[in-house]
């Protein structure tokens, strides 16, 4: 699981939705377009509220499926599976 920078987008009813990343690899900086998302859930762990998101990008020119994790609380956002 890696920390990473978010920008989102939220509706008038305050439903957030990630449009796209940026992480650091090895000094280089990957940013990753969200082109979809393909499920929205929430769980607790350890107590704490967090959004899970299921998803689609463009990565190194290759479609993937990968997982982003918001912690509510500390309105944090990891990436969790590629």
């Amino acid at each position: 699981m890696k920390s990473i920078e978010m920008i989102t987008t939220h509706s008038l009813e305050g439903v957030i939705r990630p449009e796209k990343y940026r992480i650091i690899e090895d000094g280089e900086t990957i940013v990753v377009r969200i082109d979809k998302i393909l499920n929205r859930s929430e769980e607790k762990s350890a107590g704490c509220r967090e959004l899970i998101f299921n998803c689609q990008g463009v990565i190194n020119g290759f479609m993937k499926y990968f997982e982003l994790k918001f912690q509510v609380v500390d309105c944090k956002w990891f990436l969790y599976r590629i």
